[in-house]
């Protein structure tokens, strides 16, 4: 199991594999996906100046650092895989260094690039998994593309913004491109007492070798779209669209994308989705500690849990999916990552680990 999602070849009634936004997706884009069907007749436009225009706007909004992107900024994408396989083409990097566990699509990137080595930096479970300013110094004079996520995948943990900040400045020093994927980040948010989390998107104008990667599978839940895009310096976005299909937005993907942003760039919706994260996360710690299953710390809306009991298989016989963390770097057998859904939902997934506890004790 390399990803969350794999439904097709098994029964499944709740599939907490997939990390999504546990409210419905706003009515406003599903009717904008189902009036795209009208267009079907045609090419979608190639130039994407629609939907570059509107996800500018709305970083532009939500910019913590007052961001002023515009349209040259933004490359579209099929989904974010797309363009970190883009990316990465384009770059041709000889030495990657990237943190485990992390997503499996970087190591699947980078697979694709002729003669790139890849170097590995652990984050430590007893640091709680965040990355630390120890990783600076992992980027050495060999190393010429480092790719991180914020939160990172499967440990939900954001990266400190002094890490950041110090990361962004050894890649200037030594040569190195930086590819942060921001995917869940619109997900994710402070705790009590806690900075900011801060987006990578803030620096792109300081750093021209930064490409953040996002897209709005995550935030409006809608990965079979695939709406995904990159924000860089202009000359990167630039060079980057010849490394990418022609129309590689359907007009399904476009029209849709374009709603997402504007919706994204009033925040409401964004706020009321960190709102119910947060309640719901705390949820489901608060009942899995008191199963006597380990939680590992989230900013995000998935857990990395651990427990002694085959979970995967066992909620599997329920029809629950949930993601076996095994095949993560770094991570070996009896981790696991679930989402955060609805309160309902959460329940049925509490009631079905209490009830395997049970049988086990038995």
């Amino acid at each position: 199991m390399l990803h969350g999602g794999e439904i097709y070849d098994k029964k499944i009634e709740l599939d907490f594999s997939v990390s999504l936004n546990p409210l419905p997706c706003p009515v406003q884009v599903i009717d904008e996906i189902k009036a795209a069907a009208d267009q079907a007749f045609n090419y979608p436009d190639i130039m994407q100046s629609e939907f570059a225009a509107a996800v500018a706007k709305a970083e532009n909004r939500l910019s913590q650092k007052n961001a002023k992107l515009t349209a040259e900024n933004i490359v579209g994408g099929n989904g974010a895989s797309e363009l970190l396989m883009a990316i990465v083409n384009m770059l041709r990097s000889k030495k990657a260094l990237l943190t485990i566990p992390s997503f499996y699509g970087y190591e699947h990137a980078l697979g694709a690039a002729k003669d790139c080595a890849t170097g590995r930096f652990l984050l430590r479970e007893t640091d709680g998994f965040v990355l630390n300013e120890d990783f600076a110094d992992a980027i050495t004079e060999d190393i010429d593309l480092v790719i991180l996520g914020n939160p990172n995948n499967p440990t939900g943990r954001l990266i400190p913004e002094s890490v950041l900040v110090k990361t962004m400045e050894k890649c200037r020093a030594v040569g190195a491109a930086l590819i942060v994927d921001e995917c869940f980040f619109r997900l994710s948010g402070k705790r009590d007492c806690e900075e900011i989390p801060v987006s990578a998107r803030n620096f792109t104008g300081e750093y021209p070798n930064l490409f953040v990667v996002d897209a709005y599978t995550k935030l409006f839940s809608i990965p079979g779209v695939r709406v995904g895009f990159a924000i860089t310096s202009a000359e990167n976005a630039g060079r980057l669209r010849h490394f990418l299909p022609e129309w590689n937005m359907s007009v399904f993907a476009d029209r849709a994308g374009i709603k997402c942003a504007e919706i994204s760039g009033e925040s409401s919706f964004t706020k009321e989705s960190l709102e119910v994260i947060q309640r719901e996360r705390e949820y489901l710690v608060n009942e899995l500690e008191q199963i006597g299953i380990s939680t590992y710390r989230s900013d995000t809306n998935f857990i990395l849990i651990r427990s002694d009991e085959d979970l995967y298989n066992r909620l599997l016989e329920q029809k629950i999916l949930i993601r076996d963390c095994k095949t993560f770097g770094g991570l070996d057998k009896g981790y696991y990552r679930i989402a955060i859904k609805d309160h309902n939902a959460n329940e049925r997934l509490i009631t079905a680990i209490k009830t395997l506890c049970n049988i086990r004790e038995r």
